[in-house]
């Protein structure tokens, strides 16, 4: 009788006693035959989930890459070109140039670390070799690559301050550390 006491198990969703339980690597709980596919199919819901995140997000990479045009620093620099039309034409256009390489170079990394985080996804999801912490750790890295996105690193504008016109230029880290 006591050793029955000290030996009992009991299964996380039905809470019934059972003789054999499997334990859940990501969660540590116990679960009975009958309710460890449930448990299981939790997490291929939540895989389905990020896997349609990353569908999502890989659209809005390829839609910022057509439309560069709209970037935050792009419209600071046409408002600029705007104000000064006549005398500052030459430099607009040579900023532009030069924000649009850092942009595309951003939206490749990212699209390239995209398709590694895929390829991932894709072989736990066909090995059905993931529980919870790997997807914490999946969202995690996909809310850091929308981040990426919508702020590159690097790029800034500068304005100097003339007797006649604000000039501006494209100041990005290589050329402050260079």
């Amino acid at each position: 009788m006591a050793t029955a006491a000290i030996n009992s198990k009991q299964c996380f969703i039905c809470k019934k006693e059972k003789a054999s339980l499997y334990s859940c690597e990501g969660c540590s709980e116990k679960f009975c035959p009958q309710d460890l596919p449930k448990h299981h199919e939790e997490h291929v819901s939540e895989l389905e989930k990020i896997v349609t995140d990353c569908d999502t997000f890989q659209q809005s990479i390829n839609e910022h890459q057509q439309d560069c045009n709209h970037h935050p620093l792009i419209q600071q620099v046409n408002e600029w070109e705007r104000d000064s039309i006549t005398k500052i034409k030459q430099t607009a256009e040579d900023c532009r140039q030069k924000l649009i390489k850092p942009a595309d170079d951003n939206i490749a990394e990212i699209k390239k670390k995209l398709n590694q985080f895929i390829t991932a996804l894709i072989k736990k999801r066909a090995d059905l070799d993931f529980h919870e912490i790997h997807l914490n750790k999946w969202r995690l890295l996909l809310e850091e690559l929308k981040k990426k996105l919508e702020q590159p690193r690097n790029v800034s504008i500068l304005e100097e301050r003339t007797s006649f016109i604000n000039k501006i230029s494209i100041i990005t880290n290589a050329s402050i550390s260079g």
